[in-house]
């Protein structure tokens, strides 16, 4: 005689055991794929901000290093103050102007070959209530009449600070102004300094330009992160009045 074998199936205590192991191993799983997703998304987010720290360093260390000052009418001006520029609304802190060479949008612009930068930080941006964006303001046209109206572009939002110096020879000094088109004559003064120009204007305009960036945290979890700063030496030369023509016999 001859027994058909017997086949057994799982239990239900097998089946829900089962089922909860697996539950657990998806959980497991889910918990690692977002710990990569939230790693993936931070290390994607440092790398923009670095970037975008880059790009505004660059933007400033480029107007500095092509700066011209000539002493005319249109190449004139040199100013800052870590106090900042009382002309301009909710701002904070922190101002620089001067004239360069690199204020074109492209190499073809019907614009002159100076144009006018102005850096400041202007409140009302970022996480923060104490920060603000760091605005690059172009003035292309320095022929008008009229005063002109500046081009405002934010290189760099959430700036807690800007602080400038310049330096004399011998010293930073906190501010700095140099202006032959309001003054007429080629002399400059800077605060607490013996940098004041004599006629002979050998100093009229700083021998380097120090601009310190500071950013306020993203949120309040995140650590501050570390300043910014373009330093750019200016070689200069002595301002010379021209040969006066011979009077005529």
């Amino acid at each position: 005689m001859t027994f058909a074998p017997a086949y057994r199936g799982f239990t239900l205590l097998e089946v829900v055991l089962a089922t909860i192991a697996g539950a657990l191993i998806l959980v497991a799983i889910y918990a690692v794929f977002q710990q990569a997703i939230h790693l993936r998304d931070g290390a994607t987010q440092r790398v923009r901000d670095t970037q975008t720290r880059m790009r505004a360093a660059d933007v400033v260390r480029n107007d500095l290093r092509n700066a011209m000052i000539s002493g005319g009418e249109l190449a004139s001006i040199v100013e800052g103050d870590c106090a900042g520029n009382d002309g301009i609304d909710n701002a904070q802190p922190g101002y620089l102007k001067f004239t360069t060479t690199t204020g074109k949008d492209t190499d073809d612009a019907l614009y002159g070959d100076v144009q006018q930068v102005e850096y400041y930080v202007l409140k009302g941006s970022g996480t923060n209530a104490n920060s603000g964006s760091l605005v690059r303001a172009v003035t292309r046209d320095l022929l008008e009449t009229t005063t002109p109206q500046a081009e405002d572009e934010p290189i760099l939002e959430n700036v807690a600070s800007m602080q400038v110096a310049f330096y004399d020879g011998t010293n930073w000094q906190t501010s700095w102004e140099y202006n032959t088109a309001d003054s007429g004559t080629d002399s400059a003064s800077t605060s607490g300094s013996s940098a004041s120009t004599s006629g002979s204007g050998a100093e009229t305009i700083p021998a380097a330009v120090r601009v310190d960036i500071q950013q306020a945290p993203p949120d309040l979890k995140s650590p501050t992160p570390p300043p910014i700063e373009v330093l750019v030496p200016w070689t200069t030369q002595p301002f010379t009045s021209p040969t006066p023509a011979p009077s005529a016999s």
